[in-house]
């Protein structure tokens, strides 16, 4: 028997020497765990312990993998949509009205116009036309799609060396987004003639992790070799359960605006035209009603106004400043919220009594085409501050104030207009690598907004597009990141600093 101490295996690096001896030559450490069904990270622990003891040869690559997007989960599981088309179309006899499609599949639009592309591409049928109706004439499947294989396969293993993957389908894949390629480097382990003897040996001796109180007892303690520990070893990663990094940088400034005495209050996400734009003195042929700034809702296209009193008194501001008929039916359309403004026309119809310090931090939703810089629906923070010693000279100290609390040590303000405040101003922070950075519009509110709302004391509005100074402070390019479940994504993102660099 040799009595080298370092040719001493446990367990555990027993299982790897013999499965590398099985093998016969080189193989993928992420191969291994799974032949031996053990995590990655024991394996790795057992081979950087075989490799100390130059019984295994440890040689990094960097290979190319391919991971599934969210779409391509959705495919892998459900089948591609030219797949879906084609199958449900043959169950209905082989045709079907291209105009049913949607309701046939319950794909959506989009998706029906992509099948219809790769089911021509694919030969899959062919678009004709029957007495003036347009449908499709599905060919009978007889064979696996190799696109699907490989999202299954993908789906399974989590992720595929791009290696494996025929051009063909690769090039698929990329094109139609159901992939992302990601660059691994992946540890390749070989058996060393040193390791070969080793396995030799370990038959001989029993190697065990831990000192237990049974081979006290007994006795056998004096009969094992104990596995010496590497103190210094780097543990494996943990990822222990928090809040979304964008969820937490709103709770800070949450909890600056509680700490400046301001309480919280929320509305509606579908709100009333009258709330959202009539009760703070915005006319009813003003742009920001129309179908490309604001959603409108279509069913129910219609909800209950308020009392009577404050409705009578809304419209007789508006026809006496604006000089128009105003109209209830379209002041009771429903909308998706476009500003949390209208929290604030609610919270002070409620009358209430000075001092008024109130937030509201939720979504409103614009239409907008989505790219980096926008998206249909973003957090706003809106707030109002109400008593007879506010004025505009003391609504920018609380402004400076609340940025200095976020970290911007310089605020400045110019003049702007907004239909529900005057005087107005725009304010920009200052960011020491961006510059100054617009974030923020405020002013006193109108007579013709507090008046109705039987208000008889001066108010501060303030509104902050919270997103963007978000985006800025967090390092972040995209906005569509704020939002994001992707877990390797998340798991790079630190706790964040709430002051800007």
């Amino acid at each position: 028997m040799n009595e080298d101490i370092e040719l001493k295996v446990s367990e555990g690096e027993l299982k790897v020497l013999r499965y590398l001896k099985e093998v016969g030559g080189p193989i993928d450490a992420l191969e291994v765990a799974e032949k031996l069904g053990l995590s990655l990270s024991s394996v790795m622990s057992y081979v950087e312990a075989l490799s100390q003891k130059s019984l295994v040869k440890v040689e990094v690559k960097e290979e190319e993998y391919a991971e599934l997007t969210s779409e391509g989960e959705e495919y892998a599981r459900s089948g591609l949509p030219e797949r879906r088309v084609i199958n449900r179309v043959m169950e209905l006899g082989g045709t079907a009205p291209l105009k049913t499609l949607m309701e046939l599949t319950g794909l959506k639009g989009e998706e029906v116009s992509l099948a219809l592309g790769w089911i021509s591409r694919k030969k899959l049928g062919e678009v004709v036309l029957v007495n003036g109706e347009r449908r499709i004439r599905a060919h009978e499947i007889t064979h696996e799609d190799p696109v699907e294989v490989v999202l299954r396969d993908i789906k399974q293993h989590q992720r595929r060396s791009v290696k494996n993957i025929p051009g063909e389908v690769l090039a698929e894949l990329k094109s139609r987004r159901l992939i992302t390629l990601v660059k691994y480097k992946k540890k390749v382990v070989s058996l060393t003639d040193r390791g070969l003897k080793a396995l030799e040996d370990a038959l001989q001796v029993k190697v065990v992790g831990a000192l237990t109180s049974d081979l006290i007892k007994s006795g056998d303690w004096k009969k094992v070799h104990l596995k010496p520990y590497d103190v210094a070893a780097k543990p494996p990663t943990i990822y222990p359960a928090r809040k979304h990094f964008y969820a937490e940088f709103l709770d800070k400034v949450r909890g600056i605006l509680v700490q400046m005495g301001f309480i919280e209050a929320d509305g509606p996400y579908v709100e009333l035209e009258f709330w959202n734009f009539d009760a703070l003195f915005q006319a009813q042929d003003h742009p920001a009603r129309e179908i490309h700034d604001c959603f409108i809702l279509l069913e129910p296209s219609s909800g209950v106004l308020p009392e009577r009193r404050l409705v009578e008194r809304v419209k007789s501001v508006h026809e006496e400043k604006w000089g128009y008929s105003w109209s209830e039916s379209q002041a009771s359309r429903l909308v998706l919220r476009s500003h949390t403004t209208a929290v604030s026309a609610r919270f002070l119809a409620g009358k209430p009594k000075p001092p008024v310090k109130m937030f509201c931090m939720s979504k409103v939703f614009r239409p907008d085409v989505i790219d980096a810089t926008h998206f249909i629906e973003f957090t706003q923070v809106d707030g109002i501050y109400g008593g007879e010693h506010v004025n505009l000279r003391v609504l920018l100290g609380v402004l400076r104030e609340f940025a200095k609390r976020l970290g911007f040590k310089e605020v400045r303000f110019r003049p702007s207009y907004f239909p529900f405040t005057e005087p107005s101003v725009e304010g920009s922070v200052y960011h020491p690598e961006l510059g100054w950075i617009e974030c923020l519009g405020a002013g006193m509110l109108r007579p013709e907004v507090l008046e109705p709302l039987e208000i008889g004391y001066p108010v501060a509005a303030w509104g902050i597009g919270i997103d963007r100074l978000a985006m800025v402070m967090l390092g972040i390019s995209d906005i569509r990141s704020l939002c994001t479940r992707d877990l390797k994504y998340l798991r790079s993102k630190m706790v964040m600093p709430l002051c800007p660099p």
